[in-house]
């Protein structure tokens, strides 16, 4: 019996939560086709009797490129959770729904964001989650619970460009001298592997949390710093005199999933 569904199974965050899933030996029905053509996604939703959780990662996730094809961005983001929640409605499912927003809702802070802290997207990608979590908070179906994680700034070995840590990498490895540089490289941000993302989704999911949390290490660091631990120690990094600070305040995750640290 197939209890979950998924939504852009191909993007990371998707590939390493199908990962998790089958090592606990979890089977889960995946949504193949274009979260825009509402057909399709009305057959998958139908055709799965039994789903009770979906994880809807389906997105166009990076700043540039949402900034690239804002048009794009906007249908995929915000009309594709859209046509998920609308087939959801229709088939009266019981649904607990899992949505990974992001810190880009936000603005930038000297102080660690709380969930509550006043929305101020710095992105057009950032806008797009927000429009995209009222469409996901406004629905008032009973049936309906739901998950938003406004998750933080994430990296991953498996991670591809225009993200910034396969872009430094690839930097790095084709600098001509053992230096580089890196606009904004002195701002601070709230960095969290993906493995760990997808751990503490998964604990969410087993303790069927509802809210809106964030999700992030709490620990601030800069960008020049995380690229000295990360990526390269010895390279000497060169970069503007910008600076701002983007950081989670995760206390309200941690009291529910019981950790003193995410």
């Amino acid at each position: 019996m197939i209890k979950i569904g998924i939504t852009g199974g191909t993007g990371l965050l998707g590939l390493l939560f199908k990962k998790k899933l089958r090592k606990k030996s979890i089977k889960f029905s995946e949504f193949k086709d274009d979260i825009l053509k509402r057909k399709k996604v009305a057959i998958w939703i139908s055709s799965n009797k039994n789903l009770e959780y979906i994880f809807h990662f389906a997105a166009i996730s990076s700043t540039k490129k949402s900034a690239l094809n804002k048009k794009k961005a906007k249908n995929v983001n915000v009309f594709g959770t859209e046509n998920l929640i609308r087939e959801i409605n229709k088939n009266k499912k019981k649904i607990w729904f899992f949505f990974p927003s992001t810190s880009h809702v936000y603005g930038f802070s000297n102080k660690s964001i709380k969930e509550n802290f006043k929305k101020k997207p710095i992105s057009f990608y950032g806008k797009t989650k927000l429009l995209a979590e009222k469409k996901v908070i406004h629905n008032k179906r009973s049936n309906f619970s739901f998950f938003i994680g406004r998750i933080f700034s994430i990296y991953h070995k498996n991670q591809k460009k225009p993200f910034l840590y396969p872009s430094i990498k690839e930097k790095i490895k084709f600098s001509k001298k053992n230096e580089i540089f890196v606009e904004n490289a002195n701002s601070v941000r709230d960095f969290l592997d993906a493995e760990r993302v997808i751990n503490i989704i998964y604990k969410v999911y087993k303790k069927k949390i509802t809210g809106v949390f964030n999700i992030g290490s709490g620990k601030g660091m800069s960008v020049k710093k995380f690229i000295k631990k990360e990526i390269n120690s010895n390279i000497n990094i060169i970069s503007n005199n910008r600076i701002n600070s983007l950081v989670s305040n995760n206390n309200k995750l941690k009291r529910k999933i019981n950790a003193n640290k995410i």
